[in-house]
């Protein structure tokens, strides 16, 4: 075998064995930063007096949230592949996603429904949002994409985490949110502006 034959097959066999991109190690601080920011828009969201307002703009918090922890990994990031893999999630665990729709209606009701609809929408959108923040990072940090996710195998993740996620709204309620954690409107700005202001 020539010089010229060994060189061929070393560089085959170099593009056969390409080197596997390392996943960014991210400060804990900063991801929970990232989370924490978006449960205080979805809490913030919950108060608003109009039903099913509330939930358009849940989801696009959470649409959001996980373009920002996409951008945080370096993964490509596709609107409507997050909106899928988050219904998806959200419908593998069936009274989460139902029960904000059921509360969300309640505030139609005048006087007692909307007090009693604010304040169970404060909590569940505040948890469920929590939930696919810790959902996506945990797949994200892995070395996992939007492609590769299969929600079915992260139902009782999902769950687990929703649970967290209503007691960590109830201590977040105590504490007065830091600088720019408040996320009030942040449903309405563009995907790309907010997940630049998260970093």
């Amino acid at each position: 075998m020539n010089a010229i034959e060994e060189t061929a097959q070393d560089t085959q066999a170099g593009n056969s064995t390409a080197p596997e991109q390392s996943v960014p190690v991210i400060p804990k601080a900063e991801i929970d930063a990232i989370i924490r920011k978006r449960v205080y828009g979805a809490m913030a969201l919950g108060l608003a007096p109009v039903a099913v307002l509330d939930l358009v703009g849940l989801f696009g918090i959470e649409v959001e949230l996980v373009n920002a922890l996409a951008e945080k990994y370096g993964v490509p990031f596709s609107k409507n592949r997050a909106k899928s893999l988050i219904g998806s999630l959200l419908g593998s665990a069936l009274p989460v996603a139902v029960a904000p729709a059921v509360f969300s209606l309640l505030k139609a009701i005048p006087l007692i429904g909307m007090t009693a609809g604010a304040a169970t929408m404060t909590i569940m959108g505040g948890a469920s949002t929590y939930a696919i923040g810790r959902v996506f990072n945990r797949h994200f940090a892995s070395g996992g994409t939007m492609l590769d996710m299969e929600t079915g195998k992260f139902k009782e993740s999902f769950r687990t985490h929703y649970n967290e996620g209503k007691e960590y709204v109830k201590n977040l309620r105590k504490k007065k949110p830091a600088d720019g954690e408040t996320a009030e409107g942040e449903a309405a700005e563009p995907a790309q502006e907010s997940a630049a202001s998260a970093n």
